[in-house]
């Protein structure tokens, strides 16, 4: 069975490694600018959320980001959003976003109203991007990860965490 990489940056080397479908192309490319990119969604109310992760029994990746921030936008735009675009996630994780540097209030797992950097605080999120994957109560169930600096290998990483997180939950 061959299997479509999500990460277009991982599409070269698949195909070095053989038996891979390589989904990124010109073609697909050109398809791009015609067709909605999927956002990622910015979350502000994480009760609500809650209650989606627990009826489809899911867990949540969430990108902690800042405004002007280029290695979120890089996050975003070549981790992300293709696995969302992908399709292959969905069954697996709910993916989320929190821009910590906006000063408005948002509604944490237990319904409490609070600011994005509380919600950074209990995670112990200091620098952006940072990735957390957590149960429908809040809770960490993965480890976090902090930063970018390649997009190369990362989605082998972001897999990995993921595939502890729905572990975990599972315990």
């Amino acid at each position: 069975m061959m299997k479509k990489f999500p990460y277009p940056a991982l599409s070269f080397f698949a195909f070095i490694l053989g038996g891979v479908n390589v989904t990124t192309s010109a073609l697909e490319t050109t398809h791009e600018s015609t067709q909605a990119k999927p956002m990622v969604i910015e979350e502000s109310n994480f009760q609500q959320l809650s209650e989606e992760m627990e009826q489809k029994s899911l867990g949540l990746l969430l990108m902690f980001h800042a405004e002007n921030c280029p290695y979120c936008a890089l996050m975003e735009k070549e981790i992300l959003s293709p696995m969302l675009k992908s399709g292959d996630y969905e069954d697996k994780v709910i993916i989320r976003k929190l821009q910590l540097d906006e000063s408005r209030d948002i509604k944490n797992f237990q319904g409490e109203m609070v600011q994005p950097s509380d919600m950074a605080a209990r995670y112990n999120v200091t620098v952006t991007p940072t990735l957390v994957f957590l149960d429908k109560n809040g809770n960490q169930k993965a480890k976090k990860i902090v930063g970018i600096n390649t997009v190369d290998y990362f989605g082998v990483y972001l897999d990995e965490e993921i595939e502890v997180l729905r572990k975990n939950l599972k315990q």
